[in-house]
C-alpha cells in the first residue's frame, strides 16, 4: 500500500479520492440499502403520489413522463401500473441503470440536468424523489426552469425532499446521505416554483416519526419526515 500510495498525484488523493471513483456506485447502492429504508417501504410511501398521476388530463397520458433520479426505481415500477403510456427514467449510476434495464424499463444513463436540457420532449410530468437536495442553488434553479418549460400544460412535477421543518431531520437524518447539499424549507420551494410560473403548489407532510401530534413540539420533533410537493402547470 505505502508503494502505491507513493506513486499517487497527492492533488487528485486530496480533491477526488484514488478508490472512491471506483467504487463510488456500488457503495452508493449499498448505501441506500442500508440507510433508505426497503424497497417495499419506499414503494409504499410513493403510492401516496399515484392519485394525482392519475388525476392527469387524458390528453396527456400518451407524452412521455420523467422519472429523474430513479435510484433503485420503486416509483417506475408504480408508475408502470398507472394510465401512463410512455414511462422514462434517468440516473448516473451505472449500477441503478443495468438493474432498471433488466427489468425491461425505459432508462437513460446520463446527467439528469444534462438529459433534460437536450431533450426536446414535452412531458406529462417529472417526478424527482430526493433530488433536489443533492443540487448547488445554480443548478437547482437550472433544474426547476427547464422543468417549466419541458413539462406540458396541465402537466404535474412532483418532489420530495427531507422535510427540516422536524428537528430531528434537519439536524440528524440530514446528515446520513454524504452527497445532500442544501436543506430546502417549503418556502424556498414554493417561491422559486411561483418564480417559474407553476399555478398551483400543494405540500404534503409525509411519513411522520410519531402518528399522533399534540403539541408543536411534537410536530418538531416526531413530524413528518418528508416534503412532498405537488406543483402543476395550468
Amino acid at each position: 500500500m505505502k508503494k502505491i500510495l507513493k506513486k499517487i498525484n497527492y492533488k487528485l488523493f486530496k480533491n477526488r479520492g484514488i478508490f472512491y471513483p471506483k467504487f463510488s456506485d456500488k457503495w452508493y447502492v449499498y448505501h441506500q440499502k442500508k440507510l433508505r429504508g426497503s424497497r417495499e417501504e419506499i414503494k409504499t410511501r410513493q403510492k401516496q403520489y399515484l392519485p394525482y398521476i392519475n388525476n392527469l388530463p387524458s390528453s396527456l397520458i400518451n407524452n412521455p413522463f420523467l422519472e429523474v433520479g430513479f435510484g433503485r426505481g420503486e416509483f417506475l415500477e408504480l408508475l408502470s401500473s398507472t394510465r401512463l403510456k410512455n414511462i422514462e427514467g434517468v440516473d448516473n449510476n451505472y449500477q441503478f441503470y443495468q438493474s432498471a434495464k433488466k427489468k425491461g424499463q425505459k432508462v437513460y444513463l446520463a446527467d439528469a440536468l444534462e438529459h433534460l436540457y437536450l431533450s426536446n420532449k414535452i412531458y406529462s410530468g417529472i417526478s424527482a424523489f430526493h433530488f433536489v437536495e443533492h443540487l448547488p442553488f445554480p443548478q437547482l434553479f437550472d433544474f426547476l426552469y427547464m422543468c417549466s418549460h419541458k413539462i406540458a400544460k396541465g402537466g404535474l412535477l412532483i418532489l420530495e425532499t427531507p422535510n427540516i421543518e422536524n428537528l430531528q431531520v434537519a439536524s440528524i437524518t440530514y446528515h446520513y446521505d454524504f452527497t445532500h447539499v442544501q436543506k430546502l424549507p417549503s418556502i424556498l420551494l414554493r417561491t422559486l416554483l411561483e418564480f417559474f410560473k407553476f399555478s398551483k403548489v400543494d405540500f404534503l407532510y409525509l411519513n411522520p416519526m410519531k402518528n399522533k401530534l399534540i403539541k408543536e413540539t411534537d410536530r418538531l420533533l416526531f413530524g413528518a419526515q418528508d416534503l412532498g410537493v405537488i406543483a402543476r402547470k395550468l
